[in-house]
């Protein structure tokens, strides 16, 4: 990586930044788009993961600090179990916040 590279990659972090803090100054900002989120994701049929299929049928999980949606079962006896993330031909383990069910 060049030297120029690596000063736009930390520029545009600092922006982001920047950015982050003038739309949620406060906590209380963050937590209501935390709550907007959530809800608009509930919305587009998104449910809770702890209500996911526990019969390591696989469905879309969505992680917390994560922007991207995984293929995921869930393993075990509940709530004992474990949620596994399938990506790469490996399973990683996983804390999903929401899922959803496959579409046929």
């Amino acid at each position: 990586m060049t030297e120029l590279t690596a000063e736009k990659i930390w520029e545009a972090a600092d922006k982001a930044k920047a950015d982050r803090v003038e739309a949620m100054p406060t906590e209380q900002d963050a937590l209501n788009a935390l709550q907007k989120a959530y809800q608009r994701l509930r919305d587009l049929g998104w449910r809770d993961a702890i209500y996911c299929p526990k019969d390591r049928k696989i469905f879309d999980a969505i992680e917390a600090g994560s922007t991207g949606i995984f293929k995921c079962h869930y393993e075990g006896e509940w709530p004992k179990g474990s949620w596994w993330i399938h990506d790469a031909n490996d399973l990683w383990p996983s804390r999903p916040i929401l899922f959803r069910e496959l579409k046929n």
